[in-house]
């Protein structure tokens, strides 16, 4: 009886303590990001070998720029708050010199793609402004805010459980209205004919959500669309069993309060976007990189509790971007693509945009071209 319960005690302790040391680790990593500065220079190496031995490599000359765009910018919600100043002052989104000003930027500063946040009530903003202006070589694709929507039936905090109705319903009857009201808009971005949509934070989906996709997808290939779906799941929390129900995974913004300034920040995604780009790769999903060139959404403070403001240079953001460069992946169904997504183009309460403002002029738009070319 006594050995037994030795065992019991030994086998406690042994527990405890590799409990201990993963603590450790997680705790030195995630404030020193150690296993990202040992890890990076030996994983590029190794992925540019592979590239070279399966004749891979250079093969995605066109790398595919998104910038998350925004069209309820009006007088009330300037009176909202606001972390900066755009040096076209304070604008309302529908203002046709305003959208023509953007579209001048997003095509000298190599934006392919703006990212326009999606809610049914923004219908109106997105069709009569951006939608339908002369984007030259810019497109735009939507990205559906699921937890903005979900919020708008009721569930006002994660996690959005897809066994519930109401929730699968209102996520298939808005992929319908989605693609019936922008999929055949010859601004719309698609990759080999493939609409492109973005799903924001899918990382909090639980439930039914794969099966309720398949039932999108099935419904958009009835009308004629093959989506493209982007999930965003890459996270610190590592949900790597999510990554197959989307053709492409990335994030909204990683940026989650530390560390606190954007060099710093790209030495800790290291680790993230590495885990993240071998496990899409083995579940032949495209990885897609996502960067920040700041981020201080205090201004916001009375309504929610706001994160510690992420700051930095024009040289720390362009340290993040060229992190960012050597992690990009080849499009599974164009190798000769690769995508990144930039959060944002005008996020002026969250003081995440790169649009020209007064308080860092043109410093942040300007990496974009330098560190990714221009098409």
């Amino acid at each position: 009886m006594k050995t037994y319960q030795k065992r019991i005690a030994v086998s406690v302790l042994v527990i405890l303590f590799i409990l201990f040391l993963i603590f450790i680790l997680y705790f030195f990593e995630s404030r020193f990001f150690i296993l990202g500065k040992i890890l990076y220079p030996e994983y590029i190496y190794l992925n540019n070998l592979y590239e070279k031995i399966t004749n891979q490599e250079n093969n995605a000359q066109d790398i595919i720029v998104y910038c998350d765009y925004y069209t309820w910018h009006n007088e009330q919600r300037w009176q909202r708050g606001y972390s900066n100043e755009p040096i076209l002052g304070f604008y309302n989104s529908l203002d046709t010199e305003v959208i023509e000003k953007h579209i001048e930027w997003t095509n000298t500063y190599a934006i392919d793609v703006l990212k326009v946040e999606y809610l049914p009530q923004f219908d109106e903003s997105i069709i009569n402004g951006i939608l339908n202006a002369d984007l030259k070589k810019t497109k735009i694709c939507l990205m559906y805010d699921s937890r903005l929507r979900f919020e708008s039936i009721g569930f006002n905090t994660p996690l959005y459980d897809f066994n519930k109705s109401i929730i699968a319903q209102t996520f298939i009857d808005d992929m319908n209205h989605i693609a019936e009201t922008y999929f055949s808009s010859e601004n719309y971005f698609k990759i080999e004919g493939r609409p492109v949509l973005w799903i924001y934070v899918t990382r909090d989906f639980t439930g039914n959500y794969r099966n309720v996709i398949e039932t999108v997808r099935h419904n958009l290939k009835v009308k004629g669309y093959d989506v493209y779906l982007v999930g965003d799941v890459v996270f610190w929390n590592y949900k790597l069993n999510e990554i197959n129900a989307f053709d492409a995974v990335s994030c909204y913004s990683a940026y989650a309060g530390r560390p606190q300034n954007t060099a710093e920040f790209a030495e800790r995604l290291k680790f993230l976007y590495m885990v993240w780009k071998t496990s899409a790769n083995i579940n032949k999903v495209d990885f897609i990189p996502s960067g920040i060139p700041a981020y201080d959404d205090t201004c916001l403070s009375l309504e929610r509790a706001s994160l510690p403001p992420l700051k930095g240079s024009e040289e720390d953001f362009r340290y993040q971007l060229e992190v960012i460069k050597k992690l990009i992946d080849p499009v599974n169904i164009s190798p000769e693509s690769a995508q990144v997504s930039i959060a944002t183009f005008n996020e002026h309460q969250e003081g995440s945009s790169v649009e020209p403002s007064l308080e860092w002029g043109y410093g942040r738009i300007n990496q974009i071209p330098e560190v990714f070319g221009c098409d």
